[in-house]
């Protein structure tokens, strides 16, 4: 009966824990935060690396603010 009972809690903390990395990967997916494989490998990086990164990602937001704001100014016309 032990040997059943142990198998039983093994399968409970396994679903459990799938149930949980399901949970965390549904929240990083809704938030747009990065896998933290991602953040580990930035550190690891070349410092030249991560600024043409960062670069790169920094005008895209900036062109797509530009893109919205125009965007906005027209819709802003028409009404």
């Amino acid at each position: 009966m032990k040997n059943s009972d142990l198998t039983t809690q093994e399968k409970h903390t396994d679903a459990d824990a799938e149930k949980a990395s399901a949970s965390r990967k549904a929240l990083q997916i809704v938030n747009l935060s990065p896998s933290e494989s991602v953040i580990e490998k930035l550190t690891e990086m070349h410092p030249m690396r991560q600024i043409t990164y960062a670069s790169i990602i920094q005008v895209t937001v900036l062109f797509g603010m530009f893109g919205c704001m125009a965007i906005n100014q027209e819709i802003i016309k028409y009404l």
